[in-house]
């Protein structure tokens, strides 16, 4: 039987413009999503953000904007395992979507028998690279590869349902959801997952309709002291891979890559 899929995109409720564009981007896909309201930092209290997160972790100050995002992710993720679905694919409001996502999902025999998460997105940074399984599959003109670095972003996902039990179990929250995620660093929990990407990307975020208004407060940085204390952090869980990944990298079994963002690829045929 094929896997049943669960799909959200996290929105705020206010964001008005973002849900009618975003459901236009759907469509252009063939992808039906649903909707909840997400957490909004501007209506909910801040106790509850606190009796979620926690003020500060592996990655540095918490800030109230990020605490929301997470637990509007957490929130999906609890939804999911309301439903019936085997996988959740989670994404946010601010997304280019490959067309070719639908066959994607319409046919999940690419899914890596031991993946607990599949990363479909592209990070915009210039300058980023992720070391990635020299070994990997292709499917429809893409490659899924093994994902042994740490990969921003949280737009765009897939993970089973006992990935949404132990992200869960995390709570309080002390990091920021992409780092949760995708950071095996600082995320002891993701350190524990077996995460692929699809290389080039189905999902790239920066799609935003023109005359969208700024839906999260500005995030204030730490100064003095707080300040170093962060960088230093974030400093130390940039290097700290476990061995196993540095041999990796050593042996030519994993390389770095610059992921791209392809709108649609042409199908070819799979291969290891």
């Amino acid at each position: 039987m094929a896997p049943r899929l669960y799909t959200e995109m996290i929105n705020l409720a206010r964001a008005d413009e973002r849900r009618v564009h975003m459901h236009a981007e759907l469509a252009q896909a063939g992808i039906d999503a649903q909707f909840f309201p997400a957490f909004d930092s501007s209506t909910e209290a801040l106790a509850e953000m606190h009796r979620q997160c926690q003020p500060e972790g592996p990655w540095g100050l918490f800030h109230t904007a990020n605490m929301a995002i997470t637990i509007s992710h957490a929130r999906v993720w609890e939804r999911f395992l309301a439903s019936d679905a085997d996988l959740c694919l989670v994404m946010e409001d601010d997304v280019f979507i490959a067309p070719d996502l639908r066959q994607w999902l319409d046919d999940l025999s690419w899914w890596p028998a031991d993946a607990d998460m599949v990363k479909l997105e592209r990070w915009r940074g210039r300058s980023l690279k992720v070391l990635l399984s020299a070994r990997g599959t292709s499917h429809h003109g893409r490659r899924v590869a093994r994902l042994l670095s740490r990969h921003v972003g949280a737009a765009g996902y897939i993970m089973t349902r006992q990935t949404a039990e132990r992200f869960l179990a995390q709570r309080p929250f002390n990091i920021t959801v992409d780092n949760l995620l995708f950071n095996f660093n600082a995320s002891p929990a993701a350190r524990r997952m077996t995460v692929y990407q699809v290389h080039p990307a189905l999902v790239e975020q920066g799609n935003e309709p023109d005359d969208a208004v700024a839906q999260t407060p500005q995030r204030l940085r730490p100064t003095g002291w707080a300040r170093i204390r962060q960088k230093l952090k974030r400093g130390y869980y940039e290097i700290a891979y476990p061995l196993p990944t540095l041999l990796r990298a050593l042996t030519g079994r994993a390389r770095l890559h610059q992921i791209t963002f392809l709108a649609r690829s042409a199908p070819s045929g799979d291969k290891t």
